[in-house]
C-alpha cells in the first residue's frame, strides 16, 4: 500500500525532518501492509536500496522514531532487522484500500519516489515537492498562491528566510512547472516526471518481495532462491484474496513446516531448513480462520 497519509506529511515538515530521514520513510511506504506495518526491515536491504551508509539507516531510523513517526520493534530470535510501524499510517480500512479519499493521503507509488533525481534533492525540496504533489492530489493540480503569501506562508512553515525557499523552487523545477503570473507563483506537477509509473512496479510486487524475503531471511531458509519463489508465488496469489494481515498466517506456517521437519519446539537447534511448496501452501490454507478469504 504506497501511501502516506497526509498529517504524516505534515509532521515531517513540522519535524524538520532530514533528507535521509524522508528517503527512508518513503522506502518504507512503498513496503508496508495496509495497516502501515513492514516486518522484517533488513539494514543492508535499506541500505542498498537508497544508496547510503549503515549508519546513515540507523540514523534514519532513529531520526524517525525520535520524531514519533515510526515505531520500532525488535525479536531477539531474528537477529539483523526490525519490525517498524508507520504511525497513523493505517489504510486497512476498506474505503482508503479502494482508492477513495484521495485528498487525505500522498500516493509514493508515483513515479517521482523512484527517482534518483528526488532522493538527491535536499531535505526540504524533497519536502515541498511531497506537499504540492498532495495538493495537486487534492483537486489543486494548477496551485496559485500571491508571490507575498507564498513567502508569508512557507518561510513560516519551513522555517528559513526568503532566499531559501527561491532555492528550494530552483531545485524542485525538476519536477514542476513553476512560473509568475499577474503577482501569483503557479506551480504544476509535470506529468511526465512526477506521475508516470512503472507496470511493473505495484502495491502486491512490492509487498511480495519484501515478505517473502524476511520470511525466508528470519527463518533461514536453505536453498534460498528455491526458497523465495515459493514463498514469493503463494504470498503473491493471496495478496488480493485475503482480507487479513497475511504475513502472520504463512510465519505460522513455514513455523509448522519446519517443525515437522525437524521435531524440536526450539527453532535455535532446526537443522533441517527446506521448504516443499505444496506442504507450505496446505499448512498455510489450515491456519486461516473462518471468513478470511473474500
Amino acid at each position: 500500500m504506497r501511501k502516506l497519509k497526509a498529517k504524516i506529511i505534515d509532521k515531517l515538515i513540522e519535524m524538520r525532518a532530514t533528507g535521509a530521514e524522508v528517503d527512508f520513510l518513503i522506502w518504507l511506504s512503498h513496503r508496508q501492509n495496509d495497516a502501515g506495518y513492514v516486518r522484517g526491515v533488513y539494514y543492508k536491504d535499506a541500505a542498498e536500496g537508497l544508496h547510503i551508509s549503515f549508519q546513515t539507516f540507523y540514523n534514519a531510523m532513529r531520526g524517525l522514531e525520535r520524531k514519533g513517526i515510526i515505531s520500532v520493534t525488535k525479536d531477539e530470535l531474528y537477529r539483523g532487522d526490525w519490525d517498524i510501524r508507520i504511525l497513523n499510517n493505517d489504510f486497512s480500512n476498506q474505503e482508503l484500500r479502494q482508492g477513495h479519499a484521495a485528498d487525505n493521503y500522498l500516493n509514493t507509488g508515483f513515479q517521482i519516489f523512484y527517482s534518483q533525481e528526488f532522493f538527491a534533492m535536499k531535505a526540504n525540496e524533497k519536502l515541498m515537492a511531497m506537499l504540492y504533489i498532495k495538493i495537486a492530489g487534492a483537486g489543486s493540480p494548477n496551485y496559485h498562491i500571491g508571490t507575498e503569501k507564498f513567502f508569508e506562508k512557507y518561510t513560516k512553515l519551513f522555517g528559513v528566510k526568503k532566499r531559501a525557499l527561491q532555492n528550494y523552487l530552483t531545485g524542485i523545477k525538476k519536477f514542476f512547472s513553476i512560473g509568475i503570473k499577474k503577482r501569483e507563483y503557479w506551480i504544476n506537477p509535470l506529468h511526465k516526471k512526477v506521475y508516470r509509473q512503472n507496470d511493473a512496479v505495484t502495491d502486491r510486487s512490492e509487498y511480495v518481495k519484501q515478505t517473502a524475503g524476511s520470511l525466508c531471511r528470519r527463518f533461514r531458509l536453505q536453498e534460498p532462491q528455491k526458497a523465495y519463489k515459493a514463498v514469493a508465488e503463494l504470498v503473491k496469489q493471496y495478496y488480493y484474496t485475503i482480507k487479513d494481515d497475511i504475513e502472520i498466517y504463512f510465519t505460522e506456517a513455514i513455523k509448522a513446516h519446519l517443525l515437522l521437519a525437524n521435531g524440536d519446539a526450539d527453532p535455535r537447534k532446526w537443522k533441517k531448513r527446506k521448504i516443499n511448496q505444496k506442504l507450505l501452501h496446505k499448512l498455510f490454507l489450515e491456519r486461516l480462520p473462518a471468513g478470511a478469504l473474500v
